[in-house]
């Protein structure tokens, strides 16, 4: 008989649901109830976050992006950490901690200068570890609990869970551009000859190359900025976000409350992340799947934001073709969840590789111009649908697949995907746009081809199973 899990020990000594009290319907009703209010604390947190990223690469056009790249490789470092400090402080305080290090960096955003901005970014990128371990904790940790009491599949609840809270987290795509856009809507417009011409400019797109900026056409390819009063009001909005998505951690989330293992020490939680890496193949075929679910996001928060959408149209529109790209995602994080189950992983993420080949394709050899603006909506949209499909089943993946495992397998996703975002921040100054989409497309081949691999390895091992039973 095997012995219990990490997550199986929580839910014995567990505050969530007591199993020796109330009725099923009572628990199934707690464990929904915590599930909404992960939910909503997500949805005010990342608003601020959202529409921070989207705007990051425009607003401060210098060092904006290697702001970002300090989020993520502060991730990096905190992923391989998170599990030992969650163990100390359970996953609720690391979620408070997380909350605390994010209103720091956008209040951060009210003096952008490197030495304010960038440590700003790299404390907030030091929590996010805690964030997401401690994120899927809760969620597999209600699955299971879920799954127990109505006799689903862990599979099939754990879809249904993530694909919910992927729709809410999402979601903030849309509030977050929403708010920006308003209040930046009288922010600058290009002010180069696109204005005026019908001739396409010949530095938005693919052809935006870095060493550009060093000829006369800078002045034209960087659009205005917003008022400062503007930009400080938004902030401010997205400050009073994060502080409510603070109270609520708080005083409304459920906590896990389960006490370390006996005899396992926080150094073995920490070595335990890093030994699944090295001695589970599966979780080492998955790194390229990991780094590129981050890396993808790149592509749109920077990448298209910055060269395509705010160097055709202005950064005032950035908000608006961004807010496309959110509704999908989080209408297609829900259908997902809900579909997962009967076409399977590999069909979705055969969906979702044929969208991002085929946008790739179109920001190859597309040339922005104002007078197309449609494609503007376009392609955060069909991208959007890919990115649901990528984000939902990574969580769905792991928490399938090391289902014993979860806190160092989690973190491990973590922190190949904080990876994969850094890596992508880092050269997005230096190479040209059309370099990066044959980057990102060969990332994204490789990833699925291993992720074929690890699928047909787990197959193998459930007969394996199946026939010494």
């Amino acid at each position: 008989m095997s012995q219990p899990t990490k997550l199986e020990n929580e839910l014995d000594t567990e505050d969530i649901i007591s199993l020796e009290e109330g009725d099923a319907t009572a628990r199934k009703r707690a464990l929904k109830l915590n599930l909404f209010w992960i939910c909503v604390i997500w949805v005010f947190t990342f608003t601020a976050y959202s529409g921070l990223q989207n705007l990051e690469a425009s607003l401060v056009p210098q060092f904006g992006v290697y702001s970002l790249a300090a989020i993520t490789g502060g991730g990096l470092v905190s992923c391989i950490v998170a599990p030992a400090i969650i163990t100390a402080i359970g996953a609720k305080g690391a979620l408070i901690v997380s909350w605390i290090c994010l209103g720091i960096f956008v209040a951060a955003n009210y003096y952008p200068k490197a030495y304010i901005l960038i440590p700003g970014a790299a404390i907030e990128g030091l929590s996010t570890g805690l964030m997401w371990t401690a994120q899927g904790a809760f969620l597999a940790t209600i699955s299971m609990e879920y799954s127990h009491i109505t006799g689903d599949s862990m599979e099939n609840v754990i879809s249904k869970f993530f694909g919910i809270f992927c729709m809410a987290f999402q979601s903030t795509q849309i509030w977050g551009n929403v708010i920006s856009s308003g209040v930046l809507h009288e922010g600058g417009s290009p002010t180069g000859p696109s204005n005026h011409t019908e001739e396409p400019p010949s530095f938005c797109g693919a052809k935006d190359c870095p060493w550009d900026q060093a000829t006369g056409n800078v002045s034209e390819r960087a659009p205005s900025l917003p008022a400062q009063w503007r930009q400080d009001v938004l902030i401010s909005i997205y400050l009073g976000f994060t502080i409510i998505g603070l109270v609520i951690t708080i005083f409304l989330l459920k906590p896990l409350k389960a006490a370390p293992p006996s005899g396992v020490s926080i150094g073995r939680q920490l070595l335990a992340t890093l030994r699944l890496l090295v001695t589970n193949l599966n979780m080492a075929l998955l790194v390229p799947f990991s780094m590129y679910t981050g890396m993808e996001q790149v592509i749109l928060y920077a990448e298209f934001t910055r060269a395509y959408a705010a160097c055709e149209l202005g950064i005032s529109y950035v908000g608006l073709t961004m807010i496309c790209f959110g509704v999908v995602n989080t209408v297609g994080s829900y259908l997902i969840g809900m579909v997962g189950k009967y076409l399977g992983r590999l069909i979705l993420c055969y969906i979702a590789m044929a969208l991002n080949l085929g946008i790739l394709a179109v920001l190859l050899y597309w040339t922005p111009h104002q007078h197309e603006i449609y494609v503007f909506f376009f392609i955060p949209g069909v991208w959007g649908l890919a990115d649901a499909i990528w984000q939902t089943q990574s969580g769905a993946l792991i928490g399938s697949i090391f289902s014993d495992q979860q806190e160092p397998a989690y973190a491990n996703l973590r922190m190949w995907q904080a990876l994969g975002f850094t890596v992508a921040y880092m050269y997005s100054n230096f190479l040209c746009e059309s370099d990066k989409l044959y980057i990102i497309a060969s990332v994204l081949v490789l990833s699925v081809i291993l992720l074929n691999v690890v699928e047909l390895r787990v197959k193998k091992g459930k007969l394996v199973i199946a026939n010494v039973v």
